[in-house]
């Protein structure tokens, strides 16, 4: 990329991060932050539901249900779906939105008096709803539980898709107005790099992804039979990436048949319709999921996979992993990533499709990886000095219980 477009990228950016805070009120979400900032706070936890369920939230949401009473929590749903979810849970719930209606007046006063407020990803952008809703939070401690690097190649979100295509340009405007976060929780292994690179963070919280709690203390994996596999990758960034996704799919699914092994295929939510028709067409009798759940992957002799955060919760959960890096090179070049090479060792990784069947081969029959794979999911339990999610709570605990 020349340094004109580079430039001129950063100026596009720049333009929408001001016009969201210019519409209507120009005003407006400045001083609600500020309000938020200097009035007195409530023993009150805002979970912020995200676009993107990864499941962190929910977890937790569930978790602090048991210890906190009814009006110190609150679970702000993305959309109605999540809304049904949080009440079908029983826990305190509700939508956000600028329009007037019964209640509404309330619910600004509860998130602009809360004294936490919990995220799972960078849910803050694009619609003046969230634009104040943020603005509304500004003055409560904020956590963030998703640091967007998991896997044995993981993606940076932040100041560094400046670098990358067109569709992305958004990232930068919420870095560039963004609420900042007092804590990111972290594996220790790449705390300070996703800390400082990946979202901005006065400090590391060291923990595994909360979706991955009650299955880390459920005991280890053990091998499945008949044999099984999963195939979940994530969401290709260019029409190559996706021709390249199609090719491997096909070919885990032409091996699996010839072995006699069911396959499910969960392609990432989105998948453009393009991706789905084509694998749809190619996978045989492959079944193809809308959703996995970390309770799910428990069910499979082996998780297939490319760039997906979710080779990781297979890893943690001592499953084996096929990472396939066939396409990384093109990956890298529109979404700057980086390698775990703790999670490299103890995953069998593919780079070149002919090397796919052999990988296969090894994963389902001999497994040579299970030793040092099991040792790596206890290295990284060992390494958060605490029991899954025991930091995570404590943090949350530690910062609603806080004198302001």
């Amino acid at each position: 990329m020349g340094l004109l477009t580079t430039e001129l990228r950063k100026i596009q950016m720049v333009v929408f991060d001001r016009l969201m805070r210019t519409s209507e009120n120009p005003d407006e979400p400045r001083l609600l932050a500020e309000a938020s900032k200097q009035i007195p706070k409530d023993r009150r936890v805002v979970l912020v539901e995200s676009d993107l369920d990864y499941g962190n939230l929910r977890a937790l949401a569930l978790d602090l249900n048991k210890v906190l009473d009814e009006d110190e929590l609150l679970f702000l749903a993305n959309d109605q779906k999540g809304l049904e979810w949080a009440r079908s849970q029983n826990l305190s719930a509700t939508l956000f939105s600028t329009k007037s209606k019964q209640d509404s007046a309330k619910l600004w006063d509860d998130l602009i008096r809360a004294k936490v407020s919990v995220y799972e990803n960078h849910n803050w952008w694009r619609t003046k709803d969230q634009l104040l809703q943020r603005s509304l939070l500004a003055g409560s401690h904020k956590i963030q539980l998703w640091h967007g690097a998991t896997g044995p190649v993981g993606k940076v979100f932040g100041l560094e898709r400046l670098k990358t295509q067109k569709s992305f340009w958004h990232f930068v405007a919420v870095a560039t107005s963004s609420v900042g976060f007092d804590e990111l929780v972290n594996e220790p292994s790449q705390a300070e790099y996703r800390r400082t690179r990946s979202l901005t963070s006065a400090k590391s919280i060291l923990d595994v992804e909360y979706r991955l709690v009650q299955e880390l203390n459920s005991g280890s994996w053990t091998p499945q039979d008949p044999k099984n596999i999963l195939i979940a990758p994530t969401y290709s960034e260019s029409s190559a990436g996706e021709d390249a996704l199609v090719k491997w799919i096909y070919e885990v699914t032409k091996i699996a048949m010839g072995h006699n092994w069911e396959v499910d295929i969960a392609l990432h939510p989105g998948a453009k319709p393009r991706v789905a028709k084509l694998v749809k067409r190619k996978s045989g009798n492959a079944r193809l999921l809308s959703g996995v759940n970390a309770s799910d992957l428990r069910g499979y002799s082996a998780v297939v996979t490319d760039f997906s955060g979710i080779a990781h919760d297979a890893l943690m959960l001592g499953i084996p992993t096929v990472s396939v890096l066939i396409d990384f090179d093109n990956y890298q070049k529109l979404c700057p990533s980086i390698i775990d090479d703790d999670q490299m060792k103890v995953a069998y990784v593919v780079r070149q499709l002919d090397e796919l069947k052999s990988q296969l081969l090894q994963t389902l029959k001999s497994d040579s990886l299970a030793t040092v794979r099991e040792n790596y999911g206890t290295s990284v339990v060992s390494g958060i000095g605490a029991l899954p999610g025991v930091n995570t709570r404590e943090a949350i605990m530690a910062a609603l219980d806080k004198d302001s």
